[in-house]
């Protein structure tokens, strides 16, 4: 095997802490020189997965998933909470950084994302990078992403969603919302797609891996040999079983759910009237989610999901530049309602009593 070429490894289902002491090992492994550069594949059994920095208090609904028989564990990665089940194809490349194009985490993610979302497209759907770290298609997220760097070793995930229970989703993660009905379901739905939905039947999971690894060769010109799990992984997963499984694992970012309250309020200006729902992560003073609704008109529609997206996990302190910076990078109308409204009722929400 040339030193170019990758390994694929398919891991199956399994339950989410195999997967999250999977990840510790291979990444060590990667780091002693133990394994050559692997594309992983992956399946959940039904599971709630939170940040690496987030804690499950704040960001799920822990009865549910007690109630539900849903796991919850901590990744290795940042971002924020999601959700698993066999229905999602999870994807993750663990490799050495000389192995991927130079730049820092930002532009290996576009890359990579360009990459995923160009095998999609062999599936027959017109895929697309969205910034900062998700893949779409016509404005709708099909894939969340992310990554870290530790040392000379790149551990970059990311998920395609074959299907989606949104009920389920929104019942299991806090979501800016104010009640879980039909009307929220339908939101969410503006906001996120699955293959099944796109393509009236969900794809293999073989047809699905195929797409990704072509759109990966295409893209970044690697080259994969399938495998089955490595030896050095092996050896190393029993010690990693032991750390994800340990309570001091899922509970290192312990917080109450008094520290990221939701909170809401209510514009009325000439554009119409604009609503803002928002997760406040007062422990650092950010933003963690933004949902926009109300009465009023906006072209393209996707510009207020973009701006949604945009606002992901900002500093409050940045809400007013990221929005003015935002608008003045697209063409769009507002017929009437204008750009420092939507910051206006953002803060609007944050300085409301929760």
């Amino acid at each position: 095997m040339s030193a170019a070429d990758w390994v694929v490894v398919d891991t199956g289902l399994r339950p989410a802490h195999e997967h999250m002491a999977l990840d510790m090992a291979f990444m060590a492994a990667c780091a002693a020189g133990e394994i050559a550069n692997c594309f992983r594949f992956l399946r959940f059994e039904p599971s709630a997965l939170v940040g690496f920095h987030q804690s499950p208090e704040q960001e799920l609904n822990l009865a549910y998933c007690t109630e539900h028989g849903i796991a919850v564990q901590r990744r290795l990665t940042g971002g924020g909470a999601i959700i698993f089940d066999p229905q999602q194809l999870g994807w993750e490349l663990v490799c050495r950084r000389s192995a991927l194009p130079g730049g820092d985490m930002s532009s290996m993610a576009r890359i990579i994302c360009e990459a995923a979302a160009r095998g999609l497209g062999h599936l027959g759907i017109d895929a697309q990078f969205r910034p900062r770290n998700d893949i779409e298609v016509e404005g709708r997220k099909i894939s969340g992403t992310g990554g870290i760097m530790d040392g000379e070793v790149v551990l970059f995930q990311g998920t395609v969603l074959l299907d989606l229970d949104i009920a389920t989703m929104l019942r299991v993660l806090r979501v800016p919302a104010e009640k879980l009905d039909a009307h929220a379901i339908a939101s969410v739905g503006e906001r996120v797609t699955s293959l099944r939905h796109l393509l009236g039947e969900a794809p293999g999971l073989a047809a699905v891996e195929d797409a990704l690894l072509q759109g990966f060769t295409e893209h970044l010109g690697m080259r994969f040999v399938p495998a089955p799990l490595p030896q050095a992984v092996a050896e190393r997963l029993p010690a990693a079983l032991a750390e994800v499984t340990a309570p001091e694992w899922l509970g290192m970012q312990g917080r109450g759910r008094e520290w990221m309250p939701q909170k809401s309020a209510v514009l009325r200006v000439p554009g119409g009237t604009l609503r803002a729902e928002i997760l406040l992560d007062q422990f650092g003073n950010r933003l963690r989610q933004v949902h926009f609704s109300g009465d009023y008109f906006v072209q393209p529609r996707r510009a207020v999901v973009d701006l949604e997206a945009a606002l992901r996990n900002i500093h409050l302190d940045d809400l007013r530049n990221v929005v003015q910076a935002f608008f003045v990078e697209r063409e769009w109308d507002g017929f009437g309602l204008l750009p420092e409204n939507f910051a206006d009722v953002v803060q609007r929400a944050a300085e409301a009593q929760s």
